[in-house]
């Protein structure tokens, strides 16, 4: 009897591996360049209390406060989802693991958090 940790792993077919590495780089590529689109839209909100100028506005209308956490927060998610998707795909990498999954779960994060981001920000917006 062998037990399940001395049994050798199956190995990966190559052309898997191949298919793999590939498309990890190219959504990796994606990732990158859609957290450039969220942190050069998450800018483009701070200039939305600008416009605001002195009036009765109700709840968080022109609020800067809540602007600026958005703004932050969408920064911060978009820049910690791509490195983080960089290091585990390395990390699957090297231990011969399927890879695609992590910058496809980044693109989602980015996604949801831009459509958030978004949805606060034209509440804000008067």
């Amino acid at each position: 009897m062998t037990s399940a940790a001395s049994s050798p792993r199956t190995p990966r077919p190559v052309a898997l591996v191949v298919i793999d590495i590939v498309a990890s780089i190219l959504l990796l590529f994606f990732a990158a360049s859609l957290a450039l689109v969220v942190i050069t839209t998450a800018t483009a909100y701070q200039g939305l209390t600008a416009e605001c100028g002195s009036g009765p506005f109700e709840g968080i209308t022109c609020n800067g406060t809540v602007l600026g956490i958005v703004t932050i927060g969408m920064i911060v998610i978009a820049v910690l989802a791509t490195f983080l998707a960089v290091g585990f795909v390395i990390v699957n990498l090297i231990r011969r693991r399927y890879t695609f999954y992590w910058p496809v779960g980044a693109i989602v994060i980015m996604i949801v958090a831009t459509w958030i981001g978004s949805w606060i920000a034209g509440m804000i917006a008067p």
